[in-house]
């Protein structure tokens, strides 16, 4: 079964992933990595997965508005 990418996390070009030019998700990212604790009391890791949801989901336009007001990031239970 192949399976289904809608929206921005899953585009790539030539160079990789396309990531958003203006987000608030590196800071998210950070303030986690620094704040949360996995169950053996090392800092959060998200996947690269998560990570790109993250930066998606905190970008910004010019204006400093978020650009989604709505989303999904729907896996199995123990994906991340």
């Amino acid at each position: 079964m192949t399976p289904i990418h809608i929206g921005p996390t899953w585009q790539r070009d030539e160079n990789g992933w396309i990531l958003p030019r203006k987000t608030i998700g590196w800071e998210v990212i950070g303030w986690c990595a620094r704040y949360l604790r996995n169950d053996d009391g090392e800092p959060w890791q998200f996947t690269n997965e998560q990570m790109r949801f993250i930066l998606h989901w905190f970008a910004v336009d010019e204006r400093g508005r978020f650009v989604y007001q709505t989303g999904v990031l729907q896996r199995m239970k123990g994906w991340g």
